[in-house]
């Protein structure tokens, strides 16, 4: 341990375990907060790839159609085309957008993962720092109890000597030593 328990007050260390107690509350917290944006982020990219996925299907099914409609047409007019390359247009347009969607969505979950794995270390090193503190709490009062034992112990055995009129004092005082 860090800081010798025989130096310090049952007070002292029991506001500083309560301090440690504390940290370590508003770190679980802020994982707890960051574990849920996390996991939101990955809901967030798995959303936007099945997005992607309906968009770019969509966009197959319509490009098949509108070359079918093309190719059952005997004569192409300019009207005719202009539309159908509007639409192919359209849905190239929102399979792009789609895909800058899901990209956003990744790098979300990245930092969002990164961020989380960050409060999971500050939350480890604050639960070892409070249980560092509960362990020198449980040690200051083990040594104050001992030393209030040993206390007792010698005030009881002065007391002995006292009323029995033996002891120490009295055999220095005769020089008998």
């Amino acid at each position: 341990m860090d800081v010798p328990s025989d130096r310090m007050s049952c007070i002292h260390a029991s506001k500083l375990r309560h301090v440690k107690d504390l940290r370590e509350r508003s770190a679980r917290s802020e994982l707890s907060n960051m574990d849920a944006k996390r996991n939101i982020a990955a809901l967030a990219a798995k959303r936007a790839w099945r997005e992607l996925t309906i968009a770019e299907e969509h966009h197959a099914r319509a490009e098949t159609e509108v070359y079918q409609q093309l190719a059952s047409l005997g004569t192409l007019s300019v009207i005719e085309l202009d539309r159908c390359q509007l639409i192919l247009e359209r849905l190239a347009g929102e399979i792009a957008s789609k895909r800058q969607t899901l990209e956003d969505a990744r790098i979300a979950q990245q930092q969002a993962e990164i961020a989380a794995s960050e409060k999971r270390a500050d939350w480890a090193k604050r639960s070892a720092a409070t249980h560092k503190w509960r362990q020198i709490e449980t040690d200051v009062r083990r040594a104050v109890h001992d030393h209030s034992e040993v206390t007792a112990e010698i005030d009881a055995d002065d007391e002995v000597l006292l009323r029995y009129g033996r002891g120490l004092p009295t055999k220095v005082a005769d020089g008998s030593i």
